[in-house]
């Protein structure tokens, strides 16, 4: 009974790596939609259930090297945001810093320097860069119509960080052991 379960979720996961796109560069070109005048990429969400990380990553090669380490699968295009060479044309756009932990096995992401600062300081991060450029909030002053809050949750067990354009998920996800952070920036929905 365990190898036909084990079976059927082998298959589901191949079946899932399978409909999601090629991250190569001609899916990332394709995508160039425009949102306030400017184009969007994908963010990326791959997933290690061994080692309970999820990687967010703009860079389709960085996705196609997590998967030939067998350690990681597709999961999902999450959201689109700003590229690092369009984000900084893009009025009131920040900059949104991932950073991991090997130690921990786990990534995030922030908008906050501050909470990097933090993070590298006396939480054992280390800053990995720019995934690109979102808003921080969504008030007509700064924010671009058509964005959506980016949940983000932590279970402090497993150390691992969990984002979703959906508040039903953040909040399902925090019944099972995740606390619900709130938003952590405004994407354009997937």
């Amino acid at each position: 009974m365990k190898t036909i379960l084990s079976a059927l979720a082998t298959a589901a996961l191949v079946l899932q790596a399978r409909s999601f796109p090629s991250p190569g560069p001609s899916a990332i070109e394709a995508r160039a939609a425009e949102a306030c005048g400017f184009p969007t990429i994908p963010l990326y969400r791959v997933v290690s259930d061994s080692i309970s990380d999820r990687i967010f990553t703009t860079d389709a090669s960085e996705v196609e090297h997590a998967l030939e380490s067998g350690v990681y699968v597709r999961q999902a295009v999450l959201a689109y945001i700003y590229s690092n060479t369009t984000g900084p044309n893009v009025p009131n756009a920040v900059p949104y810093y991932r950073l991991g932990s090997a130690a921990k096995t786990d990534h995030f992401i922030t908008t906050s320097w501050d909470e990097v600062e933090s993070a590298v300081a006396t939480n054992g991060y280390e800053y990995e860069g720019t995934v690109g450029y979102v808003y921080a909030d969504t008030s007509a002053e700064t924010g671009c119509p058509g964005t959506v809050g980016f949940w983000r949750t932590f279970d402090p067990q497993l150390e691992d960080h969990f984002y979703t354009t959906n508040a039903s998920e953040a909040n399902a996800v925090a019944s099972n052991g995740y606390l619900n952070q709130g938003i952590s920036a405004y994407v354009f929905p997937a």
